[in-house]
């Protein structure tokens, strides 16, 4: 497996840096390129294992200078570690999530602020106050590549990520998409439970926002 270490520049423009180092990786075989995202290939924290099973070469019956000849380009899978080894992905799904957020950080303004400040920007400026659970910096740290991963699958098309290859998003039939809220609705289930979790179960938050 090829290992390189990427650095993200300016936050602001993640989803065009990432277009431009992931793209040329297009055609290998799935998962065979590991990108350490967080952390040095040394000591890595967070890593992205590309193409993704999603990515796909299109067949076309026409092809002009403006088709997509990819599907779900810059699909990849969140790797994360901890002791310099992998950590199985089961443990950070969105219901497991979900449910560290509402036994051991709900009540934290401070980790909420956090939160707010990753969902909009992408970025943790600051130092995470220490809670029980999953690690508070290594909770935002998985959340904010699931979230970019999300936004990519279901958010954006190829233009609004600046891409240098046109893609389109299809579902496993070939059937375009419909672009979807992408983070928006995990963070919709993190703010019901902040905020009206009086009112709601958790129970009754997951059947409200399915979390896949």
């Amino acid at each position: 497996m090829k290992i390189i270490e990427l650095k993200i520049n300016n936050p602001k423009e993640i989803y065009s840096e990432l277009t431009k180092a992931l793209s040329p990786y297009r055609v290998e075989p799935v998962g065979s390129v590991l990108f350490i995202v967080e952390g040095t290939k040394n000591k890595p924290i967070i890593g992205i294992r590309y193409p993704g099973k999603k990515v796909k070469k299109r067949v076309l019956k026409r092809v002009t200078k403006n088709s997509a000849l990819w599907a779900n380009l810059y699909d990849f899978e969140v790797v994360p570690y901890k002791n310099n080894k992998e950590v199985g992905t089961r443990k950070f799904t969105f219901g497991e999530l979900f449910k560290d957020f509402y036994e051991h950080k709900k009540d934290s303004e401070r980790f909420w602020v956090m939160l707010e400040e990753l969902y909009k920007n992408n970025i943790i400026t600051r130092k995470p106050p220490k809670l029980g659970g999953i690690d508070t910096q290594f909770y935002l740290l998985v959340l904010k590549w699931i979230w970019v991963q999300e936004d990519f699958n279901y958010r954006f098309n190829w233009e609004e990520v600046n891409s240098p290859v046109r893609y389109v998003l299809e579902n496993r039939t070939g059937s375009r998409t419909t672009r979807g809220a992408g983070r928006a609705k995990f963070f919709a289930a993190l703010t019901l439970l902040k905020h009206h979790g009086r009112y709601f179960t958790i129970e009754q938050i997951r059947k409200i926002i399915p979390l896949y």
